[in-house]
């Protein structure tokens, strides 16, 4: 009895395996996935050629100054006199051919190539939605999203078809969901609570001097800040249950353009509305086009055919589910880490923990010669541009990145190893400023990986019913700094990045 009970378990099991294979491969409308093509190629070519327009290009990945590095990915360079913007106008040609289906899987591969290797390039140059668009871009060149409405189809290259697997609709609805979801699970935070986060960003965007009327400062900031714990949390199931799809679509309309309009965040409010009509029926836009012209049949000839391929593989099957596993298990690393996320960033990338942390940051670093005892600070304005000096200080890693270039540069100009130190104080989500790195620490001589940080100095200050206001260059004066290891032999005033 017992080998045959199991026998049956496995017979079940094998069962709802295939039951899973056949309902990932049921054929279902293409027409949806057609328009997120032309919608993510249109986008992605629009903000291709504003980055060429405007030649942010040339300042974000210029060959002659220093570029921050992904942990692994320290060989990605960028190319050298003109190189980039050769790339991007071949990126440019790419996003325009995949909106228009012309050799779509080239174009998909190359678009993918261009856009992975900007964003590699520099870590300042992180935002949330560009590590979306290398996984969507990605996942572009994998799916038939060229069956209608193509040049693919017009010249014969591809078969017209109306139908896909249903899995590259999961997909890019998987996708979808992972900025809404962990965003909201990410929000579920003593600082996001407090509303702090919220007011810094409503004091830079220059919106808090303008709430009066029905809403005093606080309350608007408290206002956006459940509006979006609520909204990320919620979307996703009310756009997938049909009851409440168009209602959910409708505040996801009015979230995305408040956003664009409140924080200037360029294609990604716009991407995301096109992304979320992946959660309607797969034909909606054959239903949109028939309510158009008033009730004409206008449905596909090949709604009736088979789609190519058959099951899917089981090797294909296991692959995407050990991929939608790891997108779901790596937001949460930073569970991994001591300390708070924001003040440390470990685990902070990658995670869609987006808007969480107000940081106010000043720093000097110091450059003490062992052999002689002389300090001196560094310039750091001869190796960064403009950009990178706001945005690099928040970051631990990075700091210590750029130390670890000053004691290189000086080892190739003095000869000397020079010991690397650095003063930083940090003001998180409006707490009173405190020391960020240990400025006893000799940087140059900590190793670029590390999964405990002892240079690190763990987050002390409380939060404030009120934000710390001092300016930045009177900060030193009101905290406790430990005795530095050497003699200053310049008095200059803490430089904000």
């Amino acid at each position: 009895m017992d080998g045959l009970s199991t026998t049956e378990k496995r017979s079940e099991g094998s069962l709802r395996y295939d039951a899973l294979r056949r309902s990932l491969s049921e054929p279902i409308s293409a027409s949806s996935l057609v328009f997120f093509r032309i919608s993510f190629g249109v986008m992605m070519a629009f903000w291709v050629f504003d980055y060429l327009r405007t030649d942010r290009i040339r300042l974000l990945c210029a060959p002659d100054v220093f570029h921050f590095h992904y942990s692994g990915f320290s060989w990605v360079r960028p190319w050298p006199g003109d190189g980039m913007v050769f790339e991007f106008v071949l990126m440019l040609l790419a996003a325009v051919m995949i909106a228009a289906g012309a050799m779509y899987r080239i174009a998909a591969i190359t678009f993918a190539l261009g856009f992975t290797h900007f964003f590699l390039i520099d870590r300042t140059n992180y935002q949330n939605h560009y590590y979306l668009i290398v996984l969507i871009s990605w996942l572009m060149v994998l799916l038939p999203a060229n069956r209608q409405y193509s040049v693919d189809v017009l010249n014969g290259s591809v078969k017209s078809s109306g139908l896909i697997p249903r899995w590259c609709l999961l997909l890019v609805q998987f996708h979808v969901a992972l900025p809404y979801v962990f965003g909201g699970v990410a929000k579920i935070d003593t600082d996001w609570l407090s509303g702090e986060p919220m007011k810094n960003i409503l004091e830079i965007q220059g919106w808090a001097d303008s709430a009066n009327g029905w809403f005093g400062k606080d309350e608007l900031a408290l206002f956006f800040t459940w509006d979006g714990l609520l909204f990320d949390l919620l979307v996703v199931p009310a756009v997938l249950w049909r009851r409440t799809r168009s209602l959910a679509f409708l505040a996801a309309v009015g979230f995305h353009l408040s956003n664009s309009l409140m924080f200037r965040i360029h294609v990604f409010p716009w991407l995301m509305i096109a992304a979320t009509t992946m959660f309607f029926s797969p034909d909606w836009p054959n239903r949109f086009s028939r309510w158009l012209k008033r009730g004409e049949n206008n449905t596909d000839a090949q709604q009736s055919e088979a789609v190519r391929g058959g099951i899917i593989s089981k090797p294909a099957m296991i692959m995407m589910l050990v991929y939608c596993g790891f997108h779901v298990l790596w937001p949460l690393r930073h569970l991994l880490y001591d300390g708070n996320t924001g003040w440390t960033e470990q685990g902070h990338y990658f995670a869609w923990r987006m808007m969480l942390r107000g940081k106010t940051v000043g720093l000097r670093y110091y450059l003490t010669n062992p052999e002689t005892g002389i300090t001196q600070h560094a310039d750091i304005q001869e190796f960064l541009n403009p950009e990178q000096q706001i945005k690099f200080a928040k970051d631990p890693e990075m700091i210590l990145d750029l130390a670890h270039r000053l004691a290189q540069e000086l080892l190739r100009r003095t000869g000397t190893q020079t010991e690397v130190r650095a003063l930083v104080l940090a003001s998180l989500n409006g707490r009173k400023p405190q020391l960020l790195i240990d400025p006893t620490v000799n940087l140059a001589a900590e190793p670029g990986f590390a999964f405990h940080r002892r240079w690190i100095v763990p987050l002390h200050e409380p939060l404030r019913n009120e934000p710390w206001t001092v300016p930045l260059n009177d900060w030193e004066s009101h905290v406790d700094l430990p005795n530095l290891p050497f003699t200053e032999v310049t008095n200059v005033n803490l430089c904000k990045p």
